[in-house]
């Protein structure tokens, strides 16, 4: 299920471009601030409805446009699905999958999976738990079907919660007293969930990647849950009430989930080298989108900004040999074809190569 045609307008530098690109490899090449990586920004923005670059949307709007247009087809064996964003500068969002409109951004990340590493992706390990949150529920929201739904429950939950916390309205205790029972409720939830795909992430990464990339034998995940699950988080709760009403917000519960990684009992950021961080970057984003695959009938699709920053000849062998592994549609962006070759030579896929410069496609 890979995207067989994409059309841009009027995004960043890029008047209009038209790419058929390969279900496997796609090589976009050019010069910085060429497009390149503002191709691989309006695919991005095609699935999540946001930029991975800034959240400042109306940057990704073109000089003197009243905004952009963003459109796709995604090939599933022989059927093909249209896939389309426009964003005016007023902030005006169209989307639409299959000629309807949707009334949510998620169900454009539905039909089209995308992850993306750029030389700012170390914020995985040097980030805060939202950041690891994200990358955990990213997951798990293609492979668990429940769980938007439920998250989505849970969001409302907390929001109200915290507004009565703040707001102190007229019986405002009995209030979260009779919404904590459904808090907690999808609170235990939420977490058995991500428990359970952690567990299915945990035996393929070690089953598949560690076993090829020793680096990686003894690295420990650890979730932590977001309170301590040795006591009842009803309790916790009651035993937080004073200080959650003095700060305003509630500090138990999945929204404060951090999922760790450490070897030898020192976290990987302080342990690995920069280069040795972004292996592991890569062995994790492709552990995710390998069970993206597995588990749904969906091709993810891998972005790749800058494949050459920070890899060392042998990092690079090892980025080849997990690549090999991926079945997502690839689409990596490099200044030279040289800078990756030692990648390029290991990978046994079929590669299209793009060449861009001033936000045209040169050749293909």
């Amino acid at each position: 299920m890979s995207l067989a045609e994409f059309n841009i307008s009027k995004f960043r530098n890029i008047e209009q471009l038209s790419v058929t690109p390969s279900a496997e490899v796609n090589l976009i090449l050019g010069e910085n601030g060429g497009g390149k990586t503002s191709l691989l920004e309006a695919i991005y923005f095609l699935s999540h409805g946001k930029s991975f670059r800034t959240n400042k949307f109306k940057m990704a709007v073109q000089h003197q446009a009243d905004g952009f247009l963003l459109h796709g087809k995604k090939q599933l064996n022989n059927i093909i699905i249209p896939v389309g964003l426009s964003k005016k500068r007023s902030g005006e969002t169209l989307a639409k999958v299959h000629g309807k409109r949707c009334e949510r951004m998620a169900q454009l990340a539905q039909v089209l999976p995308v992850q993306v590493i750029t030389p700012e992706s170390f914020d995985l390990f040097f980030g805060g738990p939202k950041e690891r949150r994200r990358f955990l529920d990213l997951g798990l929201f293609h492979v668990e079907h429940e769980f938007y739904r439920v998250w989505q429950s849970f969001n409302k939950l907390l929001k109200q919660r915290n507004a009565l916390l703040k707001q102190k309205p007229s019986n405002y205790i009995d209030q979260i007293q009779f919404w904590d029972k459904e808090f907690v409720r999808l609170s235990y939830t939420i977490n058995e969930m991500r428990e359970a795909y952690l567990n299915k992430f945990l035996t393929y990464f070690f089953d598949n990647i560690a076993d090829k990339i020793t680096l990686f034998k003894d690295l420990e995940f650890k979730l932590n849950s977001g309170w301590k699950t040795d006591l009842e988080l009803a309790e916790l709760l009651e035993a937080n009430f004073a200080r959650d009403l003095k700060q305003g917000f509630t500090s138990k519960g999945p929204h404060k989930a951090d999922l760790s990684f450490n070897l030898n009992g020192v976290s990987v950021e302080q342990y690995f080298s920069r280069g040795q961080l972004k292996l592991l970057l890569y062995a994790l984003k492709i552990t995710q989108n390998v069970l993206i695959d597995s588990e749904t009938d969906k091709q993810s699709i891998f972005l790749i900004d800058d494949l050459p920053s920070e890899l060392s000849d042998s990092t690079k062998e090892g980025v080849a040999e997990l690549l090999n592994l991926c079945n997502s549609q690839l689409f990596i962006t490099a200044i030279d074809q040289q800078s990756i070759s030692a990648v390029l030579e290991l990978m046994n896929k079929n590669i299209k190569v793009f060449h861009v410069k001033h936000g045209k496609l040169i050749t293909s």
